[in-house]
């Protein structure tokens, strides 16, 4: 894989960890438990459990949901902020090591991503409801959306990927 497709794809993973924060580890779970991204041999084969991946899932479902919710903590408060930043360190620290790059680079990546996207979304989403008077619950799931778009879209291996 080009260092560019795994610095995209990390980024990508990051940020939607940084949008909802068990997205990037729920859905790179599920896609190493069907085989389309190799975690052996690293410390995250792990994350290839079926089982895994399931209550992975059910985690985000949960946060899907509870995202809805008036009054829930701002993604950008210090706790849900790191928990964010942890989350964008895993994915990317995990998308690094299946390509056998340097786990501390796709870290950074990943956490970086995950903080910025945390910001950057919670503004454009609170911008959005503002201008145009959407319910909030309406813009939070066009950003659910987004949020797992990206997410498949990062772990689809690309045209050259398939090619080879």
């Amino acid at each position: 894989m080009k260092t560019s497709s795994i610095v995209w794809r990390t980024v990508g993973l990051g940020a939607i960890s940084g949008l909802r924060s068990t997205s990037g580890p729920a859905l790179l779970s599920r896609a190493a438990s069907r085989g389309g991204i190799s975690l052996q041999d690293t410390p995250f084969r792990f994350l290839a459990s079926s089982k895994l991946s399931t209550l992975l899932q059910l985690a985000l479902l949960g946060e899907l949901i509870a995202d809805k919710i008036p009054g829930v903590t701002s993604r950008t408060s210090q706790n849900a902020l790191i928990g964010r930043a942890v989350s964008g360190v895993f994915v990317g620290a995990a998308l690094f090591a299946s390509e056998k790059r340097a786990l501390p680079a796709g870290a950074l990546i990943g956490a970086v991503s995950a903080v910025g996207a945390a910001f950057a979304g919670e503004n454009l989403r609170a911008a959005i409801v503002e201008k145009t008077g959407a319910p909030d619950p309406i813009v939070a799931a066009a950003e659910d959306a987004i949020t797992l778009t990206v997410g498949a879209r990062s772990l689809r291996p690309s045209s050259q990927e398939q090619d080879s």
